[in-house]
């Protein structure tokens, strides 16, 4: 019991820790090689139901894009839960564990645009102020998208 409270603490002070203002660098990489960069900018409060993050991002050649992600943790089944609703009106809710310390590994599987798609994301912590995604997108197997976000704690 001790060490399933301790686990449960742990995975919660890693949420709280994306609590704040944060500015992010974005980098794309579509399967054809194309190397796109960004940035975004996001806001998180901690909700009754976990954390709530609005993301505003603008990346060279595309349109503005701004998502909503809600993060969970679920103690029955040790499971991280991000629930995200991007720009294009898709709700997606990734599912994983924190593998070690501060690396988060999340999936998620289902349809876009009539198309089976699996989504893959690692969120790794590299101190209280920073963190990085990486997340990768494939259809039919095929890799898609990859995208990577350096965060960086704005301090007010």
């Amino acid at each position: 019991m001790v060490q399933e409270s301790l686990k449960l603490t742990k995975t919660e002070e890693y949420l709280r820790q994306l609590i704040g203002k944060w500015s992010a660098g974005v980098t794309m990489r579509t399967s054809a090689g194309k190397v796109v960069a960004g940035w975004g900018e996001m806001c998180a409060k901690e909700t009754e139901w976990g954390i709530n993050c609005g993301i505003d991002g603008s990346i060279e050649g595309y349109e503005d894009f701004y998502q909503n992600d809600h993060w969970t943790f679920d103690p029955v089944d040790d499971t991280v839960h991000l629930v995200r609703l991007s720009s294009e009106g898709q709700l997606h809710d990734h599912a994983g564990r924190y593998r070690g310390n501060s690396t988060l590994e999340l999936y998620w599987r289902g349809a876009f645009e009539d198309q089976e798609q699996e989504e893959y994301i690692i969120v790794k912590w590299r101190n209280r102020d920073q963190f990085d995604i990486k997340e990768k997108s494939y259809s039919m197997d095929k890799l898609l998208l990859t995208t990577d976000y350096a965060f960086k704690r704005r301090i007010s």
